[in-house]
């Protein structure tokens, strides 16, 4: 009875599927979550760019102008909510000796993100004499929705994605904000 219990090869296939079945869900669960998380990142691009680019047409900006940049960001996430959206938007005047300074800022948080006046790093490849840059820094958080901490040993629940964009100003020779 032992002897004929070894040769019998009817449940092997069920023996394989139930070790290989756990590798594969988790493959899947991985691959699913990695495409949410790409999905998150290319919006983020998309949306400080869309807004330095909608800010950069202009001549002149108010708050409120500043403040629908939120619901352009929200429109380029639909249908999902940024979460723990961050906007920056900064008027950058770069002087004739190139030297990049504020001319104004606005957050999404209430507050100035930096003072008027104060130096800001330009890439190399932007900086020219005499001209007036919109910088869009925009981070957004996502949520991880597969999480397996017994699997991954991690603790790590969300991944912050931060983008960050310099456009030049398309009308006059600068772009003012009225109370910034």
């Amino acid at each position: 009875m032992l002897r004929r219990m070894r040769d019998d090869r009817s449940g092997i296939g069920g023996v394989e599927f139930a070790l290989i079945a756990p590798l594969l869900l988790v493959l899947y669960l991985a691959a699913f979550e990695l495409t949410l998380a790409f999905n998150t990142s290319k919006r983020a691009t998309v949306s400080a760019s869309t807004v330095a680019d909608l800010v950069s047409r202009a001549d002149k900006v108010v708050k409120n102008d500043l403040d629908d940049m939120v619901d352009v960001v929200s429109a380029i996430f639909a249908p999902y909510d940024p979460y723990k959206l961050a906007l920056n938007i900064t008027g950058v005047k770069v002087d004739s000796s190139k030297a990049a300074s504020v001319a104004w800022s606005w957050s999404n948080s209430g507050s100035a993100p930096y003072a008027v006046g104060a130096t800001v790093p330009v890439p190399a490849d932007m900086l020219e004499a005499d001209i007036f840059l919109i910088r869009t820094e925009l981070t957004v958080s996502h949520e991880l929705l597969m999480y397996l901490p017994a699997l991954s040993g991690s603790t790590i629940r969300e991944l912050t994605i931060s983008r960050e964009f310099y456009f030049r100003q398309r009308v006059n020779t600068d772009i003012t904000c009225g109370d910034c």
